[in-house]
């Protein structure tokens, strides 16, 4: 699609938008910005400044602009966007444009769970392996501005939410799918258009990485092979039962991962450098392995020693007199919050809750049930929540974040884990997750400081001695 001299609605403008609009701005588009909540004063003043029209509040009834570019979080069928596009307005978003425009392979990762820290250890293993890598998406940062950098012989990786998919025409020449659960049903109309966001990543040509022990992938794989696709599919599976029946698979067996293809077999020792526990992240391990082979031929595994996992999941931030603080706010669905638990061992303490998305929240409150020591509870899902556990651990119930931070640490003792895992959105009183993240590691630090004042002796005590 040419874009010169195009006029341009923006709709929405957060760092999708405001990628494409750098990109498009040499073609001397025209853009117009159309946002439902007032940006801050920052935003509002560049737009001024660059003579870029806003227009705040609901969207009109229909859109005179010639090119319509969604922000992820915005529907393709909301009512404005369906009557602009019957008009004769084309609709496209960043991950659209940024595919059309890849010079290089894309290896695109997917799933309800675990896409963030696979998407980095696809980026790992490539990049130990000598391949420059380029890696963007959900994780906040757009590929869209660095796509006239790459060269031949690199790689893009990104990570893509449903929401990104839902409009990709151009799937990824390497895919991965890590797992699909019941997830962000407040926003998808049902589980169906949910996985089939999910399965826009990959089309019949696709080298195809699916979990072989989550049931909905499993289905879509097998589904695949029956129809005879060309394109290679992959299965991954901890337990090398699941994929017994598969000519291609990565599994574990006796501490190694083996690499199945066409039916031969490779060892990788591997899993003595690999530092991040649980075996949710051994599954990720070995989905990135999987997509990884066909360029690196297991090389680069060595980059695994120094990979110490991504911010906000399972990150230890401290420990504050005897008691250890852990931040794994991208846990925002019960199924990450019970994978956390399960890592840690124990029975922590957790600080839980945020913004539902009409999902089931009576699985988060069995996994804190058997393994939480007590959870600190906030925000909209809190008395749900509180509601589901029916009493099986303690509880406190809070309005904000910080409240339920503070009774936590209070009721923490020495040898304790203090866990953010708050099986819920952070929408509400923070931006995104990363936000809910540094508050808590901004908390824990200055409960620290507090408290090594509290032990510090007076300064004219220091200065008599």
């Amino acid at each position: 699609m040419k874009f010169h001299h195009k006029t341009v609605a923006l709709l929405g403008y957060g760092r999708a938008n405001r990628a494409v609009r750098a990109y498009l701005a040499p073609q001397c588009c025209r853009f117009t910005v159309y946002t439902e909540q007032s940006p801050d004063a920052a935003t509002t003043a560049e737009l001024a400044e660059a003579g870029v029209p806003m227009r705040v509040g609901a969207f009109p009834t229909v859109l005179s602009e010639s090119v319509l570019v969604r922000s992820p979080g915005i529907r393709p069928d909301h009512p404005a966007i369906a009557a602009s596009v019957a008009s004769g307005s084309v609709l496209t978003d960043e991950i659209s444009l940024m595919r059309r425009a890849l010079p290089v392979p894309l290896v695109g990762i997917t799933g309800s769970d675990g896409k963030t820290t696979t998407a980095n250890l696809v980026a790992a293993l490539l990049t130990g392996a000598g391949v420059r890598t380029f890696l963007g998406g959900n994780n906040g940062v757009p590929l869209l501005p660095r796509v006239s950098e790459m060269q031949a012989g690199d790689v893009a990786a990104a990570e893509l939410s449903s929401f990104q998919l839902m409009t990709l025409r151009h799937p990824a020449e390497y895919a991965v799918i890590t797992n699909v659960t019941p997830n962000h049903l407040n926003w998808h109309v049902d589980m169906a258009e949910y996985v089939a966001a999910k399965c826009r990543i990959f089309d019949d040509h696709t080298y195809l990485v699916l979990n072989a022990e989550n049931e909905t992938t499993r289905r879509i794989g097998e589904a695949r092979l029956g129809n005879g696709a060309p394109g290679k599919t992959v299965f991954f599976a901890v337990d090398e039962a699941a994929v017994t029946d598969f000519a291609n698979a990565v599994f574990q067996r006796d501490g190694a991962v083996v690499y199945r293809e066409d039916g031969r077999e490779e060892t990788l020792d591997c899993l003595g450098s690999f530092r991040l526990p649980g075996r949710h992240n051994l599954e990720n391990l070995l989905a990135a392995i999987a997509v990884t082979h066909p360029f690196t031929g297991g090389e680069g595994l060595s980059a695994l020693a120094a990979f110490g996992g991504v911010p906000h999941r399972l990150q230890h931030v401290a420990e504050v007199r005897g008691v250890t603080y852990i931040n794994s706010s991208i846990d925002t669905s019960p199924t990450r919050t019970a994978a956390a638990l399960s890592a840690l061992g124990g029975r922590p303490i957790c600080i839980v809750g945020g913004r539902g998305k009409g999902i089931s929240l009576a699985p988060l409150a069995d996994a804190l049930a058997t393994q939480a020591k007590a959870a600190f509870l906030y925000g909209e899902t809190a008395a749900e929540i509180e509601a589901a556990l029916c009493g099986r651990i303690p509880t406190g119930r809070f309005s904000r974040f910080a409240e339920a931070f503070s009774a936590a640490s209070a009721a923490a003792l020495p040898g304790d884990t203090v866990l953010l895992s708050p099986g819920c959105t952070a929408f509400g009183e923070f931006r995104d997750f990363e936000e809910r993240g540094e508050c808590f590691c901004r908390l824990v630090r200055e409960l620290g400081a507090r408290r090594a004042q509290l032990c510090s002796p007076p300064a004219s005590d220091v200065a008599s001695q």
